[in-house]
């Protein structure tokens, strides 16, 4: 018997993202109002390739990523979140429209940005399931890399390898000095060079870059006119875990229900109490 799974009176898609991983309502849409905050002539593409549950190492999701480089400020950000909420229809029955499949796998809602003046970096939350949008600020990781003569070449970049240590995790990342850019995919930086490809040693996250381009019209690095809740960045993972460890009694204590309903309408709550967690931040 096929099952859609209702949530919070949205129709909902059991979804892992990120970094941090979510229950992610159906359709993302993004707001029409926004901030330019820069303009970019750089745009890297990356595939993160993750896994939602540390326990199922055959069970990974991807997400198509782009980094934007502006002047004063870089934007990282899930190209298949715009694709999709930029090609659905934004209308009150798309969600039952026949050939709709949702969300695609692995597509997460995390936006960063990083502000080289300030050495701030932004997190922005677009949309989950917990309680609305969320944002959380914090000085520009400034991790400690130990360089090795190591190389390999990538999308023709001669690359060094370099290693460190990041808030629970040890990453290998490959950087090219030919592109002398102090930035990377996440919050990923600090080496003498666009780091091309990073993963930690467990392979629980794999960024590849798989293209490089020099704009030749600036685009706008945007920033989404949402009403967020800011946390600090402590009190909003605590938040994610809670959530991910008492799911079905974190929604009931919002007032909400988990149920499903079948073709002939009949309803059924759903039992299940956790959802698989594998935060990219341990710490």
């Amino acid at each position: 018997m096929k099952y859609i799974t209702f949530v919070l009176l949205f129709i909902m898609q059991l979804t892992a993202l990120q970094a941090q991983q979510y229950l992610l309502p159906i359709p993302p849409i993004l707001p029409g109002k926004y901030k330019v905050l820069d303009s970019a002539n750089i745009k890297i593409t990356y595939n993160l390739t993750y896994l939602k549950d540390s326990t199922k190492t055959n069970d990974k999701y991807t997400d198509v990523e782009v980094l934007l480089i502006g002047k004063h400020t870089s934007k990282y950000f899930s190209q298949q979140y715009v694709d999709h909420s930029n090609n659905i229809k934004v209308e009150k029955n798309s969600l039952n429209e026949p050939g709709y499949r949702g969300v695609p796998r692995g597509t997460l809602g995390l936006e960063i940005y990083k502000d080289f003046e300030n050495n701030r970096l932004t997190a922005t939350d677009l949309n989950t399931n917990i309680d609305g949008s969320f944002l959380y600020k914090e000085a520009l990781p400034q991790m400690v890399w130990t360089l090795l003569n190591e190389s390999q070449v990538i999308l023709s970049y001669p690359c060094q390898k370099a290693t460190t240590t990041f808030r629970g995790r040890k990453y290998e990342a490959w950087f090219t000095a030919k592109i002398p850019i102090n930035n990377g995919p996440w919050k990923f930086g600090g080496l003498p060079g666009l780091i091309l490809k990073i993963s930690d040693t467990r392979n629980h996250y794999i960024f590849e870059c798989k293209g490089i381009e020099t704009l030749s019209k600036r685009e706008p690095v945007k920033f989404y006119d949402i009403k967020y809740k800011e946390l600090k960045r402590e009190e909003y993972n605590q938040l994610v875990i809670k959530f991910h460890k008492n799911t079905i009694p974190f929604i009931k204590a919002r007032g909400g229900r988990v149920f499903s309903i079948d073709q002939n309408g009949k309803t059924k709550d759903l039992n299940f109490e956790s959802f698989p967690y594998n935060p990219i931040e341990k710490e």
